[in-house]
């Protein structure tokens, strides 16, 4: 268990816990890993790609983009732009800010930790020529180690766990697809604590920001493993040191993360997104969804309506409806404005977080008539939520959802993953052509097969 200390010299107190996650992930290798964890893997890398390939136009894409190309040339491909290619923590940055940008990426317990694996990971495979099996234990060892992290904090005083954690499962996975032995390894895991940030006042003020944080992680993670592979140290006890990650950054048990890491798999409860928001989000619109189904119901139906949520969903969803600056990420993060939506089109999807389609002046009258109740014996952070509507012939109609859509208790359909995956393939400036979505999705179901990954998107060029 881990013990709070006070003092450096307190050695003692404290087990090498960042030692033990390196050696134990330097021992397990692709064929070590479940089948259910490879199917998991390349699910949730195929999902990454896709929601990153209709981001093109998303708020900040471009600047991101024009930092990207100041760059070298170099291995690692720019997701979305045939042929170009730039260093692998430039082409981290600017995948990572692709697949944040629309919050329609996968969710493990309370952080997106393929966001920031995946660009990291296929920029340094790219570049170091590593085959399918090699890409896919390392995602899969770094995409546990952000879960692992994130799972085991016991306190939320606004960090954003999903780069905090996610630092080090980028950290890991390239490290490994470089080749670093166990010492560079570790520290490697040192760098990346001195680089490690990310804070939720992004998602409450609705900056551009919150998506790039996603980005920094990626990148830093590169950058971590080149450092440590050109002889620069790091601290030894990144995660359970007096001023490592859970002493300084929030509460938790450091040791927790060792609790059956390389035999029982977190990253299996990993959500594939319903809806392109934030998930505290989800349980409202899939109500409202289900509601607007069930009942045939619209927005002119509808006289007034309340979303009853929990503390931790209104601290990111239930504020006030401000687009004006951002209508994007206003749109992805403002629960009514997704109900409201749901109502007016009958549906939410990639094309209701437009900013023509958050600033429509249709939108505003049904956000007024939509209030927000947050019940403050609810601790969950992505459901329950109910949603209820009073129509103007008199009907009170009523909807509960408990679980988050997309979970391991609320799957997706294979149907509605494909569709998922094809409407984001062929979407936006980047789109594809449907035979090349469809090549795409077959090469990464046989990524296993692949012998250089540095080839992987020549299907889509």
């Amino acid at each position: 268990m881990f013990i709070s200390v006070k003092h450096p010299s307190d050695a003692a107190a404290r087990p090498d816990v960042t030692a033990a996650v390196v050696q134990s992930a330097a021992r397990i290798g692709y064929d070590d890993l479940p089948a259910s964890v490879v199917a998991t893997t390349k699910r949730v890398l195929l999902d990454t790609l896709a929601v990153a390939w209709a981001a093109g136009e998303a708020g900040g894409v471009n600047a991101a983009r024009a930092m990207a190309l100041r760059g070298a040339p170099g291995h690692a491909s720019l997701w979305g732009h045939r042929g170009t290619r730039r260093e692998p923590s430039a082409a981290a940055f600017f995948n990572g800010t692709l697949g944040a940008a629309l919050d329609f990426d996968s969710l493990a317990g309370q952080v997106h930790a393929d966001v920031i694996v995946v660009p990291a990971a296929i920029a340094v495979a790219e570049q170091q020529r590593r085959s399918g099996r090699e890409l896919i234990a390392a995602l899969a060892l770094g995409n546990e180690l952000t879960i692992r992290l994130a799972a085991a904090t016991t306190s939320n005083r606004g960090w954003f766990h999903t780069s905090i954690a996610g630092i080090f499962g980028a950290t890991l996975a390239s490290a490994r697809l470089r080749g670093l032995d166990v010492s560079r390894t570790h520290n490697a895991l040192g760098i990346a604590l001195c680089q490690a940030g990310g804070t939720q006042q992004s998602h409450v003020e609705q900056r551009l920001t919150k998506r790039l944080q996603s980005a920094f992680a990626a990148r830093d993670g590169v950058i971590s493993a080149d450092l440590a592979a050109l002889g620069v140290t790091g601290p030894k006890a990144a995660f359970e040191g007096p001023f490592g990650l859970f002493a300084l950054f929030e509460d938790g048990a450091a040791a927790d993360v060792l609790d059956g890491f390389g035999s029982r798999y977190l990253l299996l409860e990993t959500a594939l997104k319903r809806f392109p928001a934030c998930g505290c989000s989800h349980a409202a619109l899939q109500a409202a969804s289900e509601l607007v189904e069930r009942h045939g119901i619209g927005a002119d139906d509808v006289a007034r309506g309340e979303i009853v949520i929990t503390p931790y969903m209104d601290r990111l969803v239930g504020g006030a409806f401000t687009p004006e600056a951002n209508p994007q990420v206003a749109g992805q993060f403002n629960v009514r404005y997704g109900v409201a939506a749901t109502l007016l089109r009958g549906a939410f999807g990639l094309a209701d977080i437009e900013p023509l389609a958050v600033l429509d002046p249709a939108i505003r009258p049904i956000v007024d008539r939509l209030s927000v109740r947050v019940d403050e014996t609810r601790t969950g952070t992505f459901a329950p939520a109910d949603v209820t509507f009073e129509t103007h012939d008199g009907r009170r109609l009523h909807q509960r959802v408990e679980t988050l859509p997309g979970s391991p208790a609320a799957p997706l359909s294979e149907e509605e993953i494909y569709a998922k995956l094809v409407g984001s393939l062929t979407f936006g400036p980047s789109a594809l052509a449907k035979a090349q979505a469809d090549a795409l999705i077959q090469r990464i179901g046989r990524l296993e097969g692949v012998d250089d990954i540095s080839a992987l998107f020549d299907l889509v060029r």
